[in-house]
C-alpha cells in the first residue's frame, strides 16, 4: 500500500501579469470600450428611427380614429360659385351633392370682377 500519492489538478488562482500581458490587456480594454461606444451610438440611431416610425403610425391611427368616430373627413370637392348681381348674392354649391354650402352678399371685389369682364 502507498504512503503518498500525487495527482495533477487545476485551480483558478491570481497571477501577476508580465509587462507584455498588461499592455495587451490594456489594448483589448481600449478596443472593447470603443466597440461599446459604437454599439451605443448605433442603438441610439436605431431607437431614434424606431421612435420616428412609431410616432408616424400613432399619428396615422389618430387621424383614422377621428374619421371613423365622426364618420366624415375633409376632402377637396369641386364646387360652383354663382354670382347673382341682381340679388347681390353669391352662392357656393357642391358639384357632387348639389348642396348649397354657403350663401353671402357680393363683395366689392365680386362686383368689380363683373365690371372688368
Amino acid at each position: 500500500m502507498k504512503e503518498t500519492e500525487e495527482k495533477e489538478t487545476t485551480e483558478y488562482l491570481a497571477c501577476v501579469l508580465s509587462e507584455k500581458e498588461l499592455i495587451d490587456c490594456s489594448k483589448a480594454l481600449a478596443k472593447a470600450n470603443e466597440d461599446l461606444a459604437q454599439v451605443e451610438a448605433k442603438k441610439k440611431d436605431v431607437m431614434a428611427d424606431i421612435t420616428a416610425q412609431q410616432k408616424k403610425h400613432e399619428a396615422n391611427i389618430g387621424a383614422l380614429s377621428r374619421i371613423v368616430s365622426s364618420g366624415k373627413e375633409y376632402r377637396d370637392v369641386k364646387c360652383i360659385i354663382r354670382l347673382d348681381y341682381k340679388a347681390g348674392r353669391k352662392t357656393i354649391t357642391r358639384c357632387d351633392t348639389s348642396e348649397i354650402i354657403k350663401t353671402s352678399e357680393l363683395t366689392q371685389g365680386d362686383r368689380q370682377a363683373n365690371l372688368a369682364a
